[in-house]
């Protein structure tokens, strides 16, 4: 069917639909029409958000918080507040099997005379892994948007409670009317990353703590419980002097979960600071290697203190902070135990 044949139900207003829609919300009325194409509509769960006067509010509270912001407030100007519903695949896997791995310690022991003598020890262990993940990912498969990867974690640390789709009031989407963005992978393509990924995070788990992985034999199951989960991502975007910043929000507790923020000069001094440091740092450490004989102290004083300037002068360069309060962990988010 061509997408000119798709009218709101309420209204008859015209709809943009692709293959892939799963909701069309009128532009005039603020109707959603359910247009589920090869997803079951009923299966789909969505966790209602705050209207844009909310996430204005926590916008300002954000400022007020904000250490550098709040000497700022008075040249702060909100530009634009935008919102969307984001789709994302959750579901269960349960995973099982063997991981023998090698961690390095270090074995200290005394003796008769008092003193202590410490040496390093290659320890053995094996691990039984039986347990169910909780993952979520999102449905699009384009490079993600600023926030994207936060808005996943903070859901995956509060699991906000939801609804099914058909359930959502009707009011509620005419007070909001925020776009639907639609799917890019299907239930057949997620199933196949999540039991790539919850393998990925066991064995991610393991290379975190591990000197050497010796033996991997885990295995993943069918997903159970998959689900299409809409998200609310709102994003302000707001204007200081003359460049412009934005900040991104969490539509159902308007938890700003990343931002980028003017670099005020007593900030740029400090990463200045950090920059000069580095310099002094390698010149030093050159220096004492150079007068002791020693080109390992050279050479790891030149390192850390080019690492160093180097830091903080791509942080001068970018001429704007990024924070974010929450970690990168990302395509889907495992380690919920079920």
């Amino acid at each position: 069917m061509e997408p000119q044949g798709f009218r709101c139900e309420r209204c008859g207003a015209p709809l943009e639909v692709s293959p892939e829609t799963i909701v069309a919300v009128c532009p005039y009325c603020g109707f959603p029409n359910h247009i589920s194409g090869n997803l079951k509509t009923e299966n789909i769960h969505i966790v209602p958000t705050m209207d844009k006067n909310a996430i204005a509010k926590a916008f300002w509270k954000r400022v007020e918080r904000d250490f550098d912001l709040k000497r700022m407030k008075e040249q702060i100007e909100i530009v634009d507040i935008e919102g969307h519903y984001a789709p994302y695949w959750v579901g269960d896997v349960h995973v099982e099997g063997d991981v023998e791995y090698m961690v390095r310690e270090e074995e200290c022991h005394t003796d008769s005379e008092g003193e202590t003598h410490c040496h390093t020890v290659e320890r053995h262990y094996h691990d039984h892994v039986d347990e169910t993940l909780g993952l979520i990912g999102s449905a699009r498969r384009q490079v993600r948007s600023f926030g994207v990867d936060d808005i996943i974690a903070h859901y995956s640390r509060h699991r906000p409670k939801g609804k099914k789709l058909l359930e959502l009031d009707e009011g509620e989407w005419g007070r909001i009317k925020l776009e639907v963005l639609n799917t890019e992978m299907d239930e057949v393509q997620a199933k196949m990353m999540m039991r790539e990924d919850a393998i990925d995070v066991i064995r991610n788990r393991y290379s975190a703590k591990a000197d050497r992985i010796e033996r991997f034999d885990v295995t993943a199951d069918e997903p159970r419980n998959v689900s299409l989960l809409l998200l609310p991502m709102w994003t302000v975007y707001y204007k200081h002097e003359n460049s412009i910043y934005h900040a991104v929000f969490a539509g159902w507790d308007g938890k700003d979960v990343a931002a980028t923020e003017p670099m005020p000069i007593w900030r740029r001094a400090q990463y200045m600071a950090g920059v000069v440091l580095g310099v002094l740092i390698g010149a030093a450490g050159a220096a004492y290697g150079g007068a002791n004989g020693s080109a390992m102290v050279s050479l790891l004083s030149l390192i850390i203190g080019a690492g160093t300037g180097g830091y903080f002068g791509s942080l001068v360069l970018e001429g704007q902070r990024t924070e974010r309060s929450t970690g990168f962990m990302g395509n889907f988010m495992g380690g919920l135990k079920r």
